[in-house]
Formats: C-alpha cells, structure tokens, sequence
C-alpha cells in the first residue's frame, strides 16, 4: 500500500462568506449549475461579481477555448507593441479560483437544450441547469476567403506567421471600414513601419462605405483618415470584397488587388451551432435575447456579447456593461425570482487608438482627438484590466485547508447510470462481472506472473471531473510502473458531492470515463468500485499490476558511481497550491495538468530497456524524500544537481513566493542540506502523478536519457550516486554542463 500523499494544496482562501474547500468548491449542497460558455467581456465580469459575492446552492462552470482571454480594446495596442501579451490577456484561472468556478478549457461543438448539455470534443457532455453564452463571434467573410479578426487568439497566431513569412514590399488588404478594422489597419501599419526586413508590407483598408467609419461624426472621421495617410495605409472604398485566393482580393467594381494576405474585420456573425441547437437566432446566427438577456426561446438560456442579438452595436463596450445585468439575473434565475430588465443608454462613448500617441473619441455627434485622448484611453483600459488580473484570494490561517491529493453511498441509479457509460472489460484474463454486478470482481491471473498491487486515493484538486480522473489514474498507475510490472485491472473508490441525482450521475461519468480513458490506453481495466456521498469529490483506485518476478524494478539496488535519471518535471505541489490561492497563471497549470496527465508507462519502457539498476515513482514526498528511500534501501548517499533538475513552468516563481503545499515543510526533513533557494523547495515538493526516479550504470546513462527525451518526455541526469556520507543526500552547483560519458 502506497502510504504518500500526494497533491499539494494549502492556505485557505476566503472570499465574502463562502468556504472553500478542495477544487474551491462550496460546502453548501449544489442546486444550481450555471454554466458560462464562453469567457467574453461580459462573463468576465459575472465571475467577478460571483467573486466579490457568492451565491448558495450555485456551482459556477466556465468552459474557455484558451487559458487567457484577449480584451478587445487593447488589441491595437499589443499588435503595434505597445502592450506586452500579459497586459492585454486576462488569466483565466485566478479569476475562476477567486469566483470558486470549475475552469473547463475545451472548445464547444454543440448544445442539447432539451437535455440540457454542452457538448465539446473529445470529453463527456458537460451538464447545466442554466446556460450562459458569451463566446463571441467571427467576421462575415466568403468560406476560406481570408484571415479572420476574430477570434482573437487564433489571429494573433495567424499573424505572428504572417508577418515571418510576408516577402519585403508585399501588400496586405484589411478588409472593413468600421472602427475595428480602421484600428487593425493603423496598427498594422506601425508594426510593419519598424519591421527588421527593411521594405515594410504596405497595408490597404477596404472600406464597403464611402468614407471609413460611416457611422462616426464627420471630426472623427477626419481624425482617422488624416491617421490613415499618415500612416501610409491605401484606401478603397465604396466596394466590397470577395472571396480571396491566390493573391487576388476581388472587389464588387470588377477590380481586384494584388494581396499577399486579407484580413477581416468586418460584420460579426455567431458560431453555427447555436442556431442549429435550436435557439431562436437572427440572420447573422446570433441568440436573440429579451431586455433581461434571457433567450426569447428558451428562458434557461441567457446571451451577450457579439453572440447575442441586443439590438446594440458589435463592440466591447456593449459586452461589459451587459456583465453586471446578466449576474444578476443568472442569479434570478437560479433562485426562482423575476428578472430584471436592462435598460441600456441609447449611446455609449467611442475611443479608437490612431497610433503614435494618438486617439479620436466621440459620442453624441461630438468628438475629440489627441495624444490626451489616448492617455485617457489607456487609462481606462489597464484600469479595467486590473479589475480581474489583481482579484486576490487570501488565506485564512484560522482556517488551513489541508491537501486535496491524499479521502454514504451513492444511489443505485446514479451508480448504474455511471457505469453503464463506461466500456466494457477486455475479455482474457479477466471475467466480465461489469454486467452482472456481483459483489466482487473475479480475475485469473496468468501463470508464472507475480501480483503487484497498489492503492492511492485523492479529493478532488482539479475542477473538472473528467482531467481529475485522468490525472487520478495517472497517479494511480505510478507505483505498479515504478515496480516494472504491467498494469492489469483496477477497482475504484469515488466520492460526489450531495446534489439531485442527474448532477450526482454526471460528476461521477466525467470522473470515471475520464479514469477509465487512462486507464485502458495502459491496458488495464476497471472492474469495479465503491461510490459515496461526500462534501467534495474525490477518487482513488487499487491497481493490480502483473510482473516476471525476476524482472522487478526495487527501490534497492543502485552502486556508487551510478546516475540518477528523473522523467518528469517537479513543481506540481507548488502549481495546485498557487492555484488554490488565485496565484498560479492559466498556462502554468495547463502544463501541470499536461503532465500529471501522462502516466509513466512510455519512460517504465525506456528505463526497463537500458536496465536500470532501482526505480521508484516521485510522488507524495518530494524527490528528496523518495530518493532518501531508494538510497536507505541500498545503503549509500547522493549528489544532486538542482540546475540540472527539470520543473514546471511557474514553479520556480511561485516558490519564490513562498508558496509551498502542507506536505513540504515535512519532506524537508529529508533535506537538511537544503538553501532554501525555489529549486531546494522543488526537491521536497510533493508531487502528484510524478515521474520516474531511477538509477542507471554510468555506461547506459546518456544512451537511456536520449531515448526518453526523443519519446518526447522532459527528463534529465540529476545527479549520482555516492558512498556513504554523512548526509543522504548533499546539493552541488555545477560550474560547468555534467557529462555522463
């Protein structure tokens, strides 16, 4: 049995008066599951609202197509460099941490209103009791005819591949003449002018009005096309444009422009699939929504942003003042109360940036324009901006919360509903007992193998149920491929938190399809489990491996002179614990969760193959401590080498905060030797579904290091093994790259 704990959370984030615990979720029973598709301008500001004051009984999901979402009003600024990515992107994971919402990062394909689940790729259906969407939308432009504007994500990708492969003195056509795709066009045109290749891109607005902007006071209008010639940007307007495809833009005139890309920035038009749901949507696709921004066709169904039909310009400005309406009604509606209607001002104050300096602003047919305007532009944009990049969680130390990582019965037809998603047991050495569901599962195991078993167990850490499967399994695997044995059948213990039974039955799917996804692709099965009520979910799996026994991998065995190879980064302790805190940035744990996903069966392989001499799994103790085990075991000591030890992104930052999960202070026993440096706190770390810690001959040390990394795992050479010492184990700085050979 695997004593560790591993995961890693600690402190205890208060916000208002709610208590977090786990996957921040509330104590409270769930009534309620609003789920918000999409993290638009407007949902941002519902997180936020839920943050500052949490709702009872309300589980809020956002479900994300990236980990940082762009605002709008600063995209200008970032293409022409005036804003680092950082500024102009708000982090959605500490924003869903402070408002105690599960983060799903998975693009939608659909939506099944009478059962009322999200559908995305590649994971179970996502289930709502009410459903928010606030994902934007995509310019109106001919199939494959161009670049679009939006989304913003994917185009700024778009075009970072652009700008390196646009030859010197090439053209590139912006296509709209409203205020997006003026500022696109400006900024364009100041990224090019400082463009190390010399002959800068000249870029061309073509503008389907007379003049750009046709909607604007004529001061405005003349502010921005003075900008415009400034700038160098070729106008053509009065036309429309086609389709474009092999250097030609074709425009409604007959003519054509010889471009070496279009982008467009014109008229938005929503996702397919919300019409096709069966939401009453208008021409351009978008939900139509009442003056409570409740769909018009379905009351459980609410909408802003570009996506929604407001009967308001398609601009941000719009989307953020429509974020305090639509948290209060979404928590209304969850309570059963009438909705409020939202009474928008008829006009709403414009500012484009013109570059250099400068911006126009205008409302009520009065404009301005002026390096003032856009000190007040910026102003009013980072300060928005820090509304939801500075929201803190702060720790309670009257109330600490323990480690997520190390946990009455559920109802027959929860259960059987769970376990009618899952595939079947292979047939072979196992007897398929899923459908009778006796007591017991019965196996056969071969002749001639040992039995290696293990069992580890976790509350949730992770928002979404179905990663946290994943991850558990992955985790769950470690030990039997740490021992060098083939993983063969597993049984399972699972906890959902007390909700109605749909809710129940939909937590428990996720977590398991997902447990069970990992689990088969290591080719062993589940066959069978315990289920239970609980305040917060958790899950753990006995695992029973099948190994040659004289081919086991031991904690004994290493020799003097031998290195220590790891597969894996550290810093998952660290990364889950600035999580909890609202501190640890959506991409940082994106990569944790990328590799607590992966179990360690690829790197089991490649060590087995170069005969590695120990191995163990580094999990709940940290590296230190595991090694500390390996080399009591073999009766020796170590050196390792801290620069050489690979970590996750955003560990070593949050270290240096101080951030540290509860297990670390007592794993740091097991490194008296330690700094206190962020990379001495990694060695003492605890880790959850860590990698593999082996010791290997120095003749075979370089050759097993090159097949790990060309299988694409992140390992290193961290350190040898050493005679016996006054210490287990002493650190050493390298002054110059180790070379095992």
């Amino acid at each position: 049995m695997n004593t560790d704990q591993p995961g890693s959370i600690g402190g205890s984030p208060r916000l208002a008066n709610r208590r977090y615990t786990g996957a921040m979720r509330a104590t409270a029973p769930i009534e309620t599951d609003i789920l918000l598709l999409g993290a638009g301008h407007a949902h941002l500001e519902v997180l936020r609202r839920f943050a500052m004051r949490p709702e009872p009984g309300v589980r809020l999901t956002l479900v994300g197509r990236e980990p940082q979402t762009p605002y709008s009003g600063m995209l200008p600024g970032l293409i022409r460099g005036e804003y680092r990515f950082e500024e102009a992107h708000i982090d959605l994971a500490p924003l869903a941490a402070a408002a105690g919402a599960r983060l799903i990062l998975a693009e939608a394909c659909g939506i099944d209103l009478a059962g009322r689940m999200l559908r995305v790729g590649g994971r179970p259906d996502i289930p709502f009791d009410l459903l928010s969407v606030d994902i934007g939308g995509t310019p109106a432009m001919p199939p494959g005819g161009g670049i679009a504007v939006k989304p913003i994500g994917r185009f700024l990708e778009q075009l970072r591949a652009l700008e390196a492969a646009v030859a010197p003195g090439a053209r590139i056509a912006v296509v709209g003449g409203g205020p997006g795709g003026v500022e696109l066009a400006l900024a364009l045109a100041h990224r090019f002018a400082g463009s190390p290749k010399g002959d800068a891109p000249g870029v061309v607005l073509v503008s389907s009005s007379a003049v750009p902007l046709p909607g604007a006071p004529a001061a405005a209008r003349r502010a921005a096309r003075a900008a415009l010639l400034d700038a160098g940007v070729a106008l053509v307007s009065g036309v429309t444009a086609g389709a474009f495809a092999d250097g030609h833009l074709p425009l409604s005139d007959g003519s054509a422009l010889e471009v070496t890309a279009a982008l467009w920035a014109t008229g938005v038009v929503a996702a397919p699939f919300l019409a096709e749901s069966g939401l009453d949507c208008d021409a351009a696709g978008c939900i139509r929504v009442d003056a409570c921004l409740r769909a018009t066709s379905h009351d459980f169904v609410f909408a802003a942003g570009d996506c929604a039909a407001l009967g308001r310009p398609k601009s941000g400005v719009w989307a953020v003042r429509a974020g305090g309406p639509l948290a209060e009604n979404l928590r209304r509606a969850a309570r059963g109360k009438p909705l409020r209607p939202w009474k928008p001002q008829r006009d709403a104050l414009a500012i484009l940036g013109l570059g250099g300096g400068r911006a126009v602003a205008w409302r009520n047919r009065v404009a301005v324009a002026g390096t003032l305007v856009w000190r007040w532009k910026d102003w009013i944009d980072r300060r928005w901006m820090r509304m939801y990049n500075e929201m803190k969680m702060p720790a309670d130390p009257a109330d600490p919360m323990r480690c997520g990582g190390c946990g009455a019965k559920v109802g027959a037809e929860v259960l059987a509903a769970a376990l009618d998603a899952l595939p079947r047991p292979r047939s072979g050495d196992l007897l398929d007992q899923m459908d009778a569901r006796d007591d017991a599962a019965i196996t056969r195991p071969p002749a001639g193998q040992v039995l290696v078993q293990s069992v580890d167990h976790f509350r949730a850490f992770l928002d979404d149920p179905y990663v946290f499967g994943q991850v558990a399994a992955a985790h769950a695997l470690s030990d039997i491929h740490a021992m060098g044995a083939r993983p063969w059948s597993a049984l399972a213990i699972a906890s959902v938190p007390y909700a109605s039974g749909a809710k129940m039955r939909a937590e428990l799917t996720a977590m398991l399809l997902g447990a069970t996804e990992v689990l088969r692709a290591d080719g062993c099965d589940l066959i069978g489990g315990h289920s239970a009520e609980a305040t917060e979910a958790a899950l753990g799996f006995a695992v029973t491996g099948l190994a040659d026994p004289g081919k086991l991998l031991r904690k004994s065995g290493l020799l003097v002179g031998d290195y220590l190879i790891l597969t894996k980064p550290l810093g998952t302790g660290v990364v889950l614990a600035g999580h909890m805190r609202g501190l640890t940035k959506a991409a940082w744990l994106q990569a944790a969760i990328a590799s607590m996903r992966v179990t360690n069966a690829a790197a089991a392989r490649v060590l087995r193959a170069h005969r590695v001499r120990a191995c163990t799994d580094v999990t709940g103790f940290g590296l230190a401590g595991h090694l500390t085990e390996m080399l009591t075991a073999s009766r020796l000591s170590a050196v390792l080498w801290p620069e050489l030890v690979p970590v996750l992104p955003g560990a070593l930052a949050l270290a240096g905060q101080g951030i540290a999960s509860t297990l670390a202070p007592d794993n740091a026993r097991a490194l008296p030797g330690g700094d206190g440096s962020p990379e001495a706190a990694l060695l003492v770390d605890p880790q959850t579904s860590g990698g593999l810690l082996a010791g290997v001959a120095p003749d075979r040390a370089e050759a097993c290091l090159s097949a790990l990394l060309a299988a694409g795992m992140t390992a290193a050479i961290i350190g040898a093994i050493e005679p016996a010492g006054a210490t287990a184990i002493r650190l050493e700085a390298l002054e110059a790259p180790h070379d095992p050979s």
